[in-house]
């Protein structure tokens, strides 16, 4: 992360991230409102480089998906790295990690990528 706000290390997430970041924080039980708006507003302030969605992403994440035997949903991001060229860092292991890595797919742990790129 300090790579991209220094902007050395580009970043790229689908719009799903924002969706999912929300939602994770609602159901966390030392949040509220107020601290969900702040962290909100604080993820969009990393002006990270954001995909729409588009039937490219979908079709691709869909191959993934049934491949992988994950959802379409684990599968976005994983299929925005391989569109984009790159990477998808992951902390889901069990998902997004065991089950794609085999396959070959373009997926490492942010554990692995936290050692080797402190």
């Amino acid at each position: 992360m300090d790579q991209h706000v220094e902007g050395t290390r580009r970043l790229w997430v689908s719009d799903l991230l924002y969706h999912e970041v929300a939602n994770a924080l609602r159901y966390k039980p030392d949040f509220n409102e107020k601290k969900l708006s702040g962290a909100v507003e604080e993820l969009y302030g990393l002006q990270l480089n954001t995909r729409s969605v588009d039937p490219e992403v979908i079709n691709k994440a869909s191959a993934i998906a049934y491949k992988g035997d994950l959802t379409i949903y684990d599968a976005v991001p994983v299929a925005l790295a391989q569109i984009r060229g790159t990477v998808c860092i992951t902390a889901d292991e069990q998902t997004q990690y065991k089950k794609l890595k085999p396959h070959g797919y373009p997926v490492t742990l942010l554990s692995k990528e936290l050692i080797d790129n402190p």
